[in-house]
């Protein structure tokens, strides 16, 4: 395999043996059946459950089966623990081992460094002399930070771990042959130390998703027309989605006597909390909260939508913002590289300071004012979208990992 164009890609994603073989949520499928267009064979590593995992998950598992007669999957056990690690480590570095040395291409999705197998192929490859992509989609210590924010032993713990774990990842970075730094902010916070750093970006929206012409005249002309604001978000009901920001700044609308009506399509782990929060703040008839939606339901209500708020609280590279670009939705939020990035070349979208819900209470109110404003941003939106597709992110990331 090692002579012909063959990939290894390390990675933390959940695997799980279904009844017609090897699953991975749909996202990730997409992805794979995306990395067998670009190479001969491709070996995906990931990490084995025998369930679904995280119960609040609203990921679709999806079979692999048939995908590409060169795929391969291979799962390793989980390690995210001291222990964990400890008993597994020697296995999974003789798995790793053989694998790097039997593909051409080599690909490690970064992220820790405890129980981080992608990070130990990367430093197996290091051994063995071998180049090799480094792929990091998100800034760790805010993910942490914020995981943490309510277990102040556990946050100490982490923090005190925080600049051996970072280090090394600089390390890997600097001895990767190219980078992959998913968005603005990632770019930032790493590209210094990578020798060949690339902001890259991830989506599964395809060409034919973008919003239809007559759709977004249509959309732009309502918007002209006035009537109550239509606010959107999709993503998961997590804290480091910032809901209770969110719930505060339609709040807040609401107490400006702005007329709204606000969806969050998603589910997650506080979604019970929030429609609580919902009934105790008297914003039922204005906040829906109706939980886990498909795609197409997040794209038909993407296109319906004013615009997408968002109160993002760590640097994430949220495909949920290049969803709302491709169907013509401003993203509107707390500003970050990921987002600004995102509309650097055409427009559409408008951005405060993280935390800041009084701004982003004024940033909304005077769009619903401007109501020309407003639809000169869907055009904008719609605009920046045309240059996000599954093929076009695929090729230009596949690319890079050939030259690397």
């Amino acid at each position: 395999m090692s002579g012909s164009a063959s990939l290894l890609l390390v990675t933390h994603v959940h695997v799980r043996q279904g009844p017609r073989g090897w699953q991975v949520d749909d996202q990730t499928a997409a992805g794979i059946a995306q990395w067998c267009r670009h190479f001969d064979a491709v070996t995906f590593v990931g990490i084995g459950i025998d369930d679904a995992g995280d119960a609040f998950s609203s990921s679709v598992w999806a079979d692999l089966e048939g995908v590409h007669p060169g795929l391969r999957v291979i799962a390793l056990p989980y390690g995210y623990s001291v222990g964990a690690t400890w008993r597994h480590w020697r296995g999974v570095r003789a798995v790793l081992a053989r694998e790097i040395g039997a593909h051409r291409h080599l690909c490690f999705t970064l992220g820790n460094v405890v129980g981080d197998w992608p990070a130990l192929g990367a430093w197996e490859a290091v051994r063995q002399g071998r180049r090799f992509a480094a792929w990091i989609d998100r800034v760790e210590p805010f993910v942490i930070r914020t995981r943490f924010a309510g277990a102040p032993v556990k946050r100490l713990l982490a923090e005190a771990t925080m600049p051996f774990t970072q280090g090394v990842l600089r390390y890997l970075l600097r001895r990767s042959a190219v980078a992959l730094l998913q968005g603005g902010d990632t770019f930032d916070w790493y590209a210094g130390a990578a020798g060949d750093p690339h902001c890259t970006y991830d989506t599964h929206t395809r060409a034919d998703d973008a919003i239809a012409a007559d759709v977004l005249a249509a959309k732009r002309a309502r918007v002209l027309a006035g009537g109550p604001l239509r606010i959107v978000y999709t993503g998961r009901a997590h804290g480091m989605k910032g809901p209770w920001d969110w719930l505060d700044v339609v709040q807040g609308l609401v107490a400006r006597g702005v007329p709204v009506v606000a969806r969050w399509l998603g589910d997650g782990p506080l979604l019970d909390e929030m429609r609580a929060a919902v009934a105790a703040r008297g914003l039922d008839g204005v906040v829906a909260l109706p939980g886990y939606a498909d795609k197409a339901g997040v794209m038909a209500a993407l296109a319906e939508a004013d615009l997408l708020m968002f109160c993002h609280k760590t640097p994430e590279s949220a495909r949920c913002l290049i969803e709302a670009l491709v169907r013509g939705c401003p993203i509107v939020g707390y500003d970050g590289g990921y987002p600004r990035g995102l509309v650097a070349a055409e427009g559409g979208g408008a951005f405060v300071p993280l935390g800041d819900v009084a701004g982003l209470v004024a940033t909304v109110a005077g769009l619903h004012a401007d109501r020309a404003g407003l639809a000169g941003l869907i055009g904008a939106a719609a605009a920046s979208g045309q240059r996000y597709d599954e093929d076009t992110v695929y090729a230009h990331r596949a690319g890079l990992m050939k030259l690397g």
